[in-house]
């Protein structure tokens, strides 16, 4: 058994070896006026789009406000440069976490009730040390970051930490071309929870298409512009940051989403117009927006307030590239 572990070890050490100078490879470097970003066009695939969304945030900022600033973006070992260098890192993982939650280990508690009150969130925040040691870190959640303020004790991550809302896809709210019911993005459409909503979603006989490994951000918005409902649910029994990364742009695409609800959801500035159901009433609830479309679309997208809410978290964002350009400066 010892020998097996020690095998295993090597073979992990070669694998992350290879994918290290893989990822290495992949880096580009930019040059933005006087200022260069080191980036990543071939991201971790699952939060490509959000990736390049921030990269893109701060190339329009150095357009704007040219700077000499060397940006790098994720894990790489730059050469000697004469710029200042600032690393910019991102915070992509839930932090809400039940007992017993995976990679909770030490996790302290929170100050976030659970859903039925019977005792409190832990705040995970994984990869502390990298993100401790970025000059800027980046985070899709206000939820998530609200979580680890309220807990305290992350001062050394929450002090250069900002939150970039995943504004990934651009307006559009019609409702003609809709000629796909109601979709979901899973993975796992056969495991788990996940499973049994789709199972007990079909017995009720709702039209509900899963659609696997569909990242890409123009193929992805070209798959929200034909659909009415995307129904989200949460994979795992533990971990419950509400996944903006997959509702806000399904939102922004004129998708009616109808989401399993989480915590501190009032964090959320766009949360009004997000359809929200516990797990076991998700079904029903799907059943009665695809029932009545006409007048919930009318509800959410008919709203005047929701393109000025949309644009103010855009400008939002704008802010928060521009002020930590500004501190740099």
């Amino acid at each position: 058994m010892a020998m097996l572990g020690a095998m295993l070890q090597t073979l992990k050490r070669f694998w992350f070896a290879r994918r290290d100078a893989r990822d290495a490879r992949a880096f580009v470097h930019e040059f933005v006026g006087p200022a260069v970003l080191t980036h990543n066009p071939r991201h971790t695939v699952y939060v490509r789009a959000y990736y390049r969304y921030c990269v893109a945030l701060f190339r329009s900022a150095l357009q704007r406000r040219p700077q000499a600033v060397h940006l790098v973006f994720g894990d790489y070992l730059p050469g000697d440069c004469a710029l200042p260098l600032r690393r910019i890192a991102f915070q992509i993982e839930h932090t809400l976490v039940k007992p017993g939650g995976g990679d909770s280990d030490d996790a302290p508690v929170s100050a976030t009730p659970l859903p039925q009150g019977e005792g409190r969130y832990l705040a995970r925040l994984l990869h502390r040390p990298a993100l401790a040691a970025a000059d800027l870190v980046l985070d899709y959640s206000h939820a998530n970051v609200l979580h680890l303020r309220n807990t305290g004790g992350f001062d050394d991550v929450l002090a250069h930490t900002v939150v970039v809302t995943p504004l990934l896809h651009e307006h559009c709210f019609t409702r003609d071309g809709r000629d796909r019911s109601s979709l979901t993005l899973f993975s796992d459409a056969g495991e788990g929870r996940r499973g049994r909503f789709l199972a007990a979603a079909r017995a009720r006989g709702l039209p509900i298409r899963n659609l696997k490994r569909c990242f890409d951000s123009d193929a992805l918005q070209a798959q929200y512009r034909r659909t009415r409902v995307l129904v989200n649910v949460r994979r795992s029994d533990h971990h419950d940051t509400i996944e903006e990364l997959r509702i806000l742009p399904a939102l922004q695409s004129g998708v009616i989403v109808v989401s399993e609800d989480g915590p501190l959801r009032h964090t959320l500035p766009y949360a009004r117009f997000i359809v929200w159901a516990h797990y076991d009433t998700l079904v029903e609830q799907v059943a009665d927006v695809l029932r009545d479309y006409d007048t919930w679309h009318m509800r959410l997208f008919g709203d005047p307030e929701l393109p000025q809410v949309l644009t103010a978290m855009a400008a939002a964002n704008r802010d928060a590239v521009d002020a930590a350009l500004t501190r740099w400066a």
